[in-house]
């Protein structure tokens, strides 16, 4: 929870040193828009004191309507086929007036009918369009984004709409009453949360305007909205605001008396306290975004740092498909969760298809070796043959996801970085392998007179510090539990043949859980990169990508030196149990003696200033979740 024991100006003023520092860094990784949008948005929320409320839907929801419903009068097009196909911002003014805002901020005014051919997307136009009015109805500190669909065929216009979302405070979601929440609504709902970084302790606002609600017979109507709170469980953490409005039948009838006309008069004072609310909702708004910025910029640091330890031939491969994804606009977010769903599940089958193969080797195997007639010895060695075979089999088959998590990430974005060796916890993709660090605990085996203790003993078995970060591997207490005390060789046998099966289903069971709460992660942290990099995303990686190869080789030494052969390790088998066994690659990657370099190498540079940025981005991150403001007295 943030520290309160700052001033409201001083907690300004941190804010705002906080992004100037971060634009800082992102201009040095040539990202100067992503620096100029943390700028502004820091200074309209803290200096300017506007709230963006963000009006978003799909196609043909009713939007644009709602809004001109709000203002009390049609001020931007709407229609029964889509009307918006550009950003249009409302802001209250003294009189009524259409502009277009040139990138340099100049104010170009423009008649009815241009503006509403912009608005529809007719007409391609460089910089944003801006609507002002002086109606009472839009309280002074609010300004109302109306945004293109989430789903329109054009791909570029449902971009722009994601776009906006790491940008707004609060959420209008429209919604159509009679055919609510489809799973593409589900699913950009939960984008917007990730880029607005939740609603709990964010200052963030969501609200639901369940449009057309006069097309739903009134006794139906508690049951939708039942249905709504109920499906929306798994993705907000608590319960969300809903609006049942009839946005077409308000805005022809203003004064109506209607059901749905009063519902959007509810939504219209729900605006308007919310204006109330910016002295201590904008800071903590600024406060979020800047801790997004963070998020993003260093999944852009382990980008570039990937991109860094390529060889040049490599490199430029990368550059020339993602700035060719860029230009053919194939870079669509629709297209790349289809491809992260699908891959991850084919990583899935494939981790289960592993892991119940060697299964049932190594069962085989432990039941052979119980066969044998010197069961002393047996005793005395199986448990840390076991171990071994388990280790070594472990570390190759993470290696095989690191490698399929590398490509899958290829498949969506045509490039990636090296966040998960980097992080601890949660991460996007562990690239840039440098070599494993194995860290052992020894085994807990006891041997007593007609007991044979086989397994790990709470132990655990590898700690992926390089190869999937923050991931503790542990075998659980199954095998640690095959105490088989039997009076007899005979007896204990049979005891071993009941109790091996269960405790190994068991404990690879629970590895293959670990494993996949390892791929989830990876996974997240992708969408959440491109969650916040948004419309930006193939023009982010295009610079990054350009940045690393405007350094002169000579290349560093390869970053898996250390570990085993990335082209596609084959794994152990669980045979030959007799002995101790391999126990995998221990080698870490400081003991990796890298190759003499004649000349200063501008890469290793650049890789020392990255991890500056990361360090210091990290202390930002802490900083941030700290600041908070002093809080007034009742």
């Amino acid at each position: 929870m943030p520290n309160a024991d700052l001033s409201p100006s001083d907690l300004a003023s941190t804010l705002h040193d906080r992004a100037q520092e971060l634009a800082d860094i992102a201009g040095k990784l040539g990202l100067p828009q992503l620096g100029e949008h943390i700028l502004s948005d820091t200074d309209r929320r803290l200096d300017r004191a506007q709230l963006r409320v963000l009006v978003l839907g799909e196609i043909k929801q009713g939007k644009s309507t709602l809004i001109n419903a709000l203002l009390g009068e049609p001020l931007l097009p709407s229609g029964v086929t889509p009307t918006t196909g550009a950003v249009v911002q409302i802001v209250r003014g003294d009189e009524l007036g259409r502009f277009l805002i040139a990138p340099d901020g100049q104010r170009n005014s423009l008649v009815p009918e241009t503006f509403a051919r912009l608005a529809r997307g007719k007409e391609d136009f460089v910089g944003s369009l801006l609507l002002t009015t002086p109606s009472p109805h839009l309280p002074p500190g609010v300004e109302l984004i109306d945004t293109p669909g989430i789903n329109d065929l054009a791909r570029f216009r449902s971009l722009i709409s994601r776009g906006e979302l790491p940008r707004g405070d609060a959420i209008i979601l429209v919604l159509d009453a009679t055919q609510v929440l489809k799973l593409t609504e589900v699913a950009f709902l939960r984008d917007a949360l990730i880029a607005l970084g939740g609603t709990e302790d964010t200052g963030a606002t969501l609200l639901l305007a369940l449009n057309r609600i006069d097309l739903v017979p009134e006794p139906d109507r508690p049951t939708l909205v039942d249905h709504i709170h109920r499906e929306l469980t798994a993705v907000l953490p608590g319960p969300v605001e809903v609006f049942q409005t009839d946005a077409r039948g308000a805005s022809k009838q203003p004064d109506s008396d209607s059901f749905g006309a009063r519902e959007v008069a509810r939504l219209r004072a729900r605006l308007l306290t919310l204006a109330g609310t910016t002295k201590k909702v904008l800071p903590t708004r600024t406060r979020a975004s800047l801790q997004r910025s963070v998020d993003l910029l260093l999944h852009h640091t382990a980008v570039e740092a990937r991109a860094l330890r390529l060889e040049s031939a490599a490199l430029q491969a990368e550059l020339a498909a993602v700035r060719d994804a860029y230009t053919q606009q194939r870079l669509d977010l629709d297209h790349i969760e289809a491809t992260i769903t699908a891959g991850r599940a084919q990583i899935a089958r494939t981790v289960h298809e592993h892991l119940v193969d060697f299964r049932a080797e190594l069962q085989a195997s432990i039941l052979a070796q119980l066969e044998r007639s010197d069961l002393r010895t047996t005793a005395d060695l199986l448990p840390g043959a076991i171990q071994d075979a388990l280790l070594h089999f472990t570390y190759h088959e993470v290696e095989r996801l690191r490698l399929a998590l590398e490509q899958l990430t290829r498949d969506a974005i045509h490039t990636c970085g090296e966040q998960a060796q980097r992080r601890l916890a949660e991460t996007m993709l562990n690239l840039g392998f440098r070599g494993p660090a194995i860290h052992l605990e020894p085994p807990s085996v006891g041997v007593e007179a007609g007991t044979l203790a086989v397994g790990i003993a709470g132990t655990a078995i590898m700690y992926f510090g390089n190869i999937v970060a923050g991931m503790l591997v542990t075998i659980a207490a199954p095998l640690a539990t095959m105490y088989l005390r039997e009076r007899s060789v005979r007896e204990l046998r049979d005891a071993a043949r009941k109790t091996v099966p269960h405790a190994l289903t068991q404990s690879f069971s629970d590895l293959e859980a670990t494993l996949l709460r390892a791929v989830d992660a990876n996974v997240a942290g992708l969408r959440e990169f491109i969650v916040l990099a948004h419309n930006q995303l193939g023009a982010q990686l295009q610079a990054l990508l350009e940045r690393a190869a405007s350094f002169t080789p000579p290349a560093l030494p390869a970053a898996n030196t250390a570990g085993p052969d990335s082209t596609g390790p084959t794994g152990p088998t669980a045979s030959g149990l007799t002995g101790s066994g391999p126990t995998g690659p221990t080698t870490s990657a400081a003991s990796a003696t890298p190759a003499a370099v004649a000349t200063p190498d501008p890469r290793r540079a650049a890789l020392a200033e990255l991890r500056t940025f990361e360090q210091r981005l990290e202390q930002l991150r802490t900083e941030l979740a700290h600041l908070a403001p002093t809080p007034e007295p009742e």
